[in-house]
């Protein structure tokens, strides 16, 4: 075989070598969460608290960032299951059902399912112009 052979050969090894990486990759790829705002404003009993409410779809597989609440949050299960990992262990929420957050306890949201979306309304109050929701380690 001449060099030029053994060059084109290197090329096309290289090549499909390439190419399985990127199909690897693209099966790999997890999408991240679809929200829509629903709501935000003040409390008509108390404008120094703001209420907001947003929808959220998980696709299959999904796995949030660990964070916390400095106030109170409702999360509403509309379709799937939602699994909520916090320090006191794991809990799994079902369509239908309601899953209160405590104030600052770190949690992670998941969709363990492995081809249903989990969809999710979450009620949030806290106080006006500080943040909703912090990221946690």
């Amino acid at each position: 075989m001449t060099k030029l052979g053994l060059a084109l050969a290197l090329v096309g090894v290289l090549s499909l070598g390439a190419a399985f990486s990127l199909d690897v990759q693209a099966q790999e790829y997890k999408p991240k969460a679809v929200s829509k705002s629903l709501y935000k404003g003040a409390l008509n009993s108390d404008a120094s608290k703001t209420v907001i409410v947003k929808h959220f779809s998980f696709p299959a597989g999904f796995v949030g960032g660990k964070h916390f609440h400095p106030a109170d949050v409702f999360v509403y299960v509309l379709e799937g299951e939602l699994t909520v990992e916090t320090e006191k262990g794991v809990h799994t929420v079902k369509a239908g059902e309601l899953y209160p957050e405590a104030p600052g306890m770190v949690m992670r949201a998941r969709n363990v399912s492995t081809s249903a979306p989990t969809k999710i309304v979450v009620f949030q109050v806290g106080e006006t112009g500080k943040p909703m929701m912090i990221k946690a380690k």
